[in-house]
């Protein structure tokens, strides 16, 4: 494992997991340097069943203080796009 990779420090308690944005887990193999999790919990992986990474890793920061009303737009944007494309692809 990575000396730069922080599995023991929770930055964040409440964050949401990428997985429930796009589907999928976007850390693969990443996953498996985490503690794993006997009983499953809320900052577990539904897939690998080990502690999420975005809890360790995530920054909730920006370059700039406060978003522009065309960035907020267009996030929301991407958003509404993934959650639509979601709904469509179950049957």
């Amino acid at each position: 494992m990575s000396k730069w990779i922080n599995t023991k420090i929770k930055r964040w308690k409440v964050i949401i997991k990428p997985c429930k944005l796009c589907g999928f887990c976007p850390y693969g193999q990443l996953v498996e340097e985490f503690r794993f999790q006997k009983k499953p919990n809320e900052i577990s992986c539904s897939v690998f069943g080990h502690d999420c990474p975005v809890f360790y890793h995530a920054e909730m920061f920006s370059e700039e203080k406060i978003p522009t009303i065309k960035e907020i737009k267009a996030m929301h944007n991407e958003i509404e796009q993934k959650f639509r494309k979601l709904k469509e692809e179950k049957p």
